[in-house]
């Protein structure tokens, strides 16, 4: 794409625009939650920062089964959370994507903005720009508050997996990719959803696209524009261009044009699009596993959930993340080949691969128990509901009444003669 030069009186227009409409947008928001809020979705934390010299609230979303499995999660960082309404949306389909396995599950760290959002996001402005951004530059400190006071706080409270992702729209998006410029691997994945490459006359849109080529960092890096939102359309594109044209070795880069999209409307397909993206690598929904037929046989389900870890390993190590399939996935797998194929045996193969890999689990027992339970042999699957049962209660989580359930029914046919004891 040839480089077009975009007016300084468009971009400062644009621009003003543009903060104009997020101050709306984080007022309306601000007024729908006080009228309903969602609590239930995430958890408020408040930061007292002194990177930042203010008070500042995280919102914290935990994977649906949290409390249930044992697992570490991956981070995404996703900024603005004040617009609840996003942010809300952003927590509804990362659970969805998780729950078809397109992505890992992810605990999701919403940064919510302070006193000023110009000055957290922007480097510093030169020419006309630092009339108009008087404050701007202080992305240093703003991602020392993320990298050095707000994840450490987040780890401390939940179990996390190092690897951890960055996403922020328009300024946010902005501050994503300066970050992968000027601090490259500071995080395995960057979605920048409509950035603000318009800034300080366009020039960062080369500038960035430069330093991340040179860079070559294991970084996945997805950018996205609307074709409703000039000039962050023209300065998006002219990035990618940049990017493409170098190919730079070893570099995972995409980007995404929605032609029909305004500025307002970009952040939920660009977060979608950007996270299946950046797990690509470990995705399960291009699996062996998902290519059985409803005839397949025990030998090609073992075969395929053999093939199926191996190629998540080779991608988990790229992203730097676990090698073992997720437990919440392998589970799905063993109970497909109970329920779904009426293979009792093979299920019980793969819940016990399971049980090696997470066993500090208490739903990994309770489902191998299911799976022997299956195969008749309720001795050994009330042995296994026992463990679940005292590894919840060891790792500090309630037993499942499902769980108790199942263990009181055994526990009640050994007694009444109909089962065996063990």
């Amino acid at each position: 794409m040839s480089a077009q030069r975009i007016h300084p009186l468009l971009v400062k227009a644009y621009a003003m625009r543009m903060l104009r409409a997020t101050v709306s947008l984080l007022v309306l928001a601000s007024a729908a939650g006080a009228q309903a809020t969602a609590p239930s979705l995430w958890v408020r934390d408040t930061l007292q920062s002194s990177k930042l010299g203010e008070q500042r609230i995280l919102y914290v979303a935990t994977p649906a089964n949290y409390k249930t499995v044992g697992e570490r999660y991956p981070v995404l960082v996703l900024l603005d959370a004040n617009d609840e309404p996003q942010f809300t949306a952003a927590v509804a389909n990362i659970n969805f994507l998780a729950n078809r396995g397109a992505i890992p599950s992810l605990l999701i760290v919403g940064v919510t903005n302070g006193k000023d959002r110009t000055r957290d996001m922007t480097p510093a402005a030169t020419g006309a720009g630092a009339k108009t951004f008087p404050t701007a530059g202080g992305d240093g400190n703003f991602l020392s508050f993320i990298v050095d006071e707000a994840l450490p706080r987040i780890r401390s409270h939940y179990r996390t997996l190092p690897s951890t992702i960055l996403a922020g729209h328009s300024f946010g998006g902005l501050f994503a990719l300066h970050v992968a410029a000027m601090k490259p691997g500071a995080f395995a994945g960057i979605v920048a959803m409509s950035p603000s490459l318009w800034w300080n006359d366009s020039t960062v849109a080369i500038e960035y696209a430069n330093a991340i080529a040179k860079a070559a960092a294991p970084t996945r890096i997805f950018a996205t524009s609307g074709g409703l939102e000039p000039p962050i359309d023209i300065t998006a594109r002219r990035f990618a261009s940049r990017l493409d044209s170098i190919k730079p070795a070893g570099l995972a880069f995409a980007f995404r044009h929605y032609p029909d999209d305004t500025h307002g409307l970009t952040p939920e397909p660009s977060l979608v699009d950007g996270l299946r993206f950046v797990f690509a690598p470990v995705s399960l929904t291009r699996t062996p596993v998902m290519a059985l037929g409803p005839t397949a046989d025990s030998a090609s389900i073992v075969k395929a959930v053999t093939e199926t870890e191996q190629s998540y390993a080779r991608g988990a190590r790229n992203l730097g993340l676990p090698e073992q399939v997720p437990e919440g996935q392998m589970n799905n797998f063993g109970y497909a080949a109970l329920q779904g194929f009426k293979m009792p045996n093979v299920a019980v193969w793969i819940f016990r691969q399971n049980v090696a890999n997470y066993p500090d689990s208490p739903n990994v027992y309770d489902s191998l128990g299911d799976g022997l339970l299956a195969a008749h042999d309720t001795s050994s699957a009330r042995t296994q509901f026992r463990m679940a049962r005292d590894v919840a209660i060891r790792i500090g989580q309630p037993v499942a009444a499902e769980t108790q359930k199942k263990l009181d029914a055994l526990e009640h046919a050994v007694q009444a003669g109909k089962a065996k004891p063990h």
